[in-house]
C-alpha cells in the first residue's frame, strides 16, 4: 500500500519547508526510521525519516522547491508494487494540483508555490549558495547534472557577472552593490519571526552588572576535581535555578493568556554557518551542572552538523544567547515568541568594583534580560534578574546533592580570641571550639594546625577525585611535617594509599588531588613542598 512522505509542522511557527537533499532515490530500499531526505525550516535543516519501510517510488518534490506543511515529498511503496496511477501523474509542487487521497494513513495537501521567478530553476543547494556568493544570476546557467539540474562545477565554470558601476557625474553617482547575498532560509525566516516579536511584544530590558569571581572560582574547583564545565554552563544552571524559584518568568504569552511551565525548556542560543539556531535542553532542571553541560555540548555539535532533530527545537520556554565568547559586553536581546523573556549575556572583563567601601579589580560581565510586558511586570522581572546576579555573584549553581547543599550551608568561619597576655589562642567554629599554644609545647601551634588542615584537605580531594574516576580506593593516611622552629621553610608530606588502580592511574589522581586542594594551593612558591606516595595492602 502507497505512504505519501509529507512535509512535517516542525514548529508552531512553521508554515513550509525546503527540500535541501533527497538521500534515496527512486527504486531505492528504505528501511523504516531511515533518514530519506533533508528540509530546511525555519530553524535548521532536519533529516526527514522514512515512516514505513518499502522502496521510494516517486520524488514529487524536487530539491530546492518549497513545500507547505502537509504538503507532498514523496512516495513510498510495497518492494515490487507500483506506483499508484494518481501518484505517478503528480508534478513537482511548482506546478501541481491539488493531490488526490490514497489508501494511505495521511491526507495530502497542495504544495506551495517555489517563491522566485517564473521560469523554474533546477539546481543543487550548494549550487545556488555559490551562484549567491559570486553574484551570478544562476538562470541564466545550463545544467549539466540529471535531468538539467546545475551543480556546484556549472557555477565554477561559469564568469561572475561584472559588478555594476555608478553613473559618475559632478554630484557623484548612485550607490551600487558590489554584489547580492541571499539570506539563508533560516536567516529569512528568523528575521521574519523576530521583526514580528519586535513589532508585537512591548519589551522593556534590565540590565545588571555580575561579580563573577566566586562562580569562576567555583568552576575552578569543579573542573579541578575532575568536573568539565565552562563558564556558560555555570550561568546556565544558575538561571535554571532562577526559573525555578520564579516561575512567572518560565512562561509564555498566548491569546491575553500567561501559560506557566513546571519544567524548564532552555534554549540555547548556537551559531552555524546557516545562521542563529537555538536548541533546546528539555527539562533541565533536573539535570546537574555536569549533565546540562553535556547536554548543551551534545546539541550545539549536532546544530553545527545538521543533525537535530525536530524535537531539539521545539519546548523552549526561556532562551539564553551568549556572546560573550565574541567579546561583546552589552546588549539589547530580542525576545523569542511567545517566551516572555530572553537573556543576553556579555564578556567577562576586569573591572573596579567597590567592595565593602573600597575599589578592588575583579572579573566581571552584563547581563541584560529582556521582558514581554503584557505578561510580565517590572517588580516581578526584578527578582529574577537579581537572584540571577545573586545565584552567580555567590557561586551557587543548585546542586542536587543534599551533602552538597548541607556542606554549601555551613559557613566557612570561625572565631578567634587571645587568651590573656599569653601566645596562646582559643578558636571556635559554631559549637566547636579548640586552643592553639606558641609556648605549650603539649598543644598544637598554628602551623601544626594548618599541617591538619592540609593533610584532610588532600585526602577530600583524594576521594572525590576518584569517584569523578570510578577509581576504588580503601585505606589512606597522610603524615605531615614541616622544620619544627622559626618560619615554615619546607612541607614533607607522606600519603599511604590502598588501591588497586595502575601506577599511572595513581599518579594522575594525586596530581588531580592536590590541584583540587585548596590548602595547598595557600602554600607559597617560596616553601619547599614534597609530597610522597607509598601503596599499602
Amino acid at each position: 500500500m502507497a505512504f505519501v512522505i509529507q512535509m512535517p509542522k516542525l514548529g508552531h511557527t512553521m508554515t513550509e519547508g525546503t527540500v535541501i537533499q533527497w538521500h534515496k532515490q527512486a527504486g531505492d530500499k528504505i528501511r523504516e526510521g531511515e533518514s530519506v531526505m533533508t528540509v530546511e525550516t525555519d530553524k535548521a535543516q532536519v533529516e526527514i525519516e522514512a515512516p514505513n519501510a518499502g522502496v521510494l517510488g516517486k520524488q514529487i518534490a524536487a530539491e530546492g522547491v518549497v513545500v507547505a506543511v502537509g504538503g507532498a515529498l514523496g512516495v513510498i511503496v510495497a518492494e515490487g508494487e507500483a506506483v499508484p496511477a494518481q501518484f505517478e501523474n503528480i508534478a513537482s509542487p511548482a506546478n501541481a494540483a491539488p493531490v488526490p487521497s490514497a489508501n494511505s494513513t495521511s491526507s495530502i495537501v497542495k504544495a506551495a508555490q517555489p517563491r522566485g521567478a517564473s521560469k523554474r530553476v533546477i539546481a543543487s543547494p550548494r549550487a545556488k549558495r555559490l551562484a549567491t556568493e559570486r553574484g551570478i544570476d544562476i538562470a541564466t546557467l545550463t545544467g549539466s547534472g540529471p535531468d538539467g539540474m546545475i551543480t556546484e562545477d556549472d557555477v565554477k565554470a561559469a564568469k561572475p557577472a561584472p559588478a555594476a558601476t555608478a553613473a559618475s557625474n559632478g554630484d557623484g553617482g548612485a550607490l551600487t552593490p558590489s554584489h547580492r547575498e541571499k539570506l539563508t532560509r533560516i536567516q529569512a525566516v528568523g528575521a521574519r519571526n523576530l521583526a514580528a516579536s519586535w513589532n508585537s511584544i512591548p519589551h522593556f530590558v534590565q540590565m545588571v552588572r555580575v561579580d563573577m569571581s566566586r562562580a569562576l572560582a567555583a568552576r575552578k574547583a569543579l573542573n579541578q576535581n575532575g568536573t568539565q564545565v565552562s563558564v556558560t554552563d555555570v550561568i546556565l544552571a544558575a538561571t535554571v535555578r532562577a526559573l525555578k524559584e520564579n516561575p512567572h518568568v518560565n512562561a509564555s504569552y498566548v491569546d491575553g493568556e500567561r501559560l506557566i511551565y513546571e519544567s524548564v525548556g532552555l534554549g540555547v542560543a548556537v551559531d552555524t554557518p546557516e545562521g542563529l539556531i537555538v536548541p533546546v535542553v528539555h527539562d533541565a532542571d533536573r539535570l546537574d551542572i555536569t549533565s546540562l553541560s553535556g547536554k548543551v555540548a551534545e546539541l550545539a555539535e549536532r546544530a553545527r552538523n545538521r543533525q537535530l532533530r525536530p524535537t531539539d527545537l521545539e519546548g523552549a520556554t526561556f532562551t539564553v544567547s551568549n556572546l560573550g565568547a565574541y567579546g561583546i559586553e552589552n546588549g539589547t536581546p530580542v525576545i523569542f515568541a511567545p517566551q516572555m523573556a530572553l537573556m543576553f549575556v556579555g564578556a567577562i572583563r576586569d573591572q573596579v568594583l567597590a567592595i565593602e567601601g573600597k575599589p578592588e579589580v575583579r572579573p566581571a560581565m552584563n547581563i541584560s534580560i529582556a521582558y514581554d510586558h503584557r505578561g510580565i511586570d517590572g517588580a516581578s522581572a526584578s527578582r529574577f534578574t537579581t537572584r540571577v546576579k545573586a545565584l552567580l555573584e555567590a557561586g551557587d549553581f543548585g546542586a542536587s546533592d543534599k551533602a552538597a547543599d548541607a556542606i554549601a550551608a555551613r559557613p566557612r568561619e570561625v572565631s578567634v580570641e587571645a587568651i590573656g597576655d599569653s601566645l596562646r589562642t582559643k578558636v571556635a567554629h559554631g559549637s566547636l571550639s579548640w586552643q592553639l599554644s606558641a609556648e605549650d609545647a603539649s598543644g598544637a601551634d598554628p602551623v601544626t594546625a594548618f599541617l591538619g588542615a592540609l593533610g584532610s584537605c588532600l585526602l577530600m580531594s583524594l576521594r572525590v577525585a576518584a569517584r569523578a574516576r570510578k577509581l576504588e580506593v580503601g585505606r589512606a593516611s597522610i603524615v605531615a611535617r614541616s622544620n619544627e622552629k622559626g618560619h615554615v621553610k619546607e612541607i614533607e608530606v607522606e600519603l599511604k594509599i590502598e588501591s588497586a588502580a595502575s601506577d599511572e592511574q595513581l599518579h594522575r589522581l594525586i596530581e588531580v588531588a592536590e590541584r583540587g586542594c585548596h590548602i595547598r594551593n595557600l602554600v607559597r612558591d617560596d616553601v619547599s613542598f614534597n609530597l610522597k606516595v607509598e601503596r599499602v595492602s
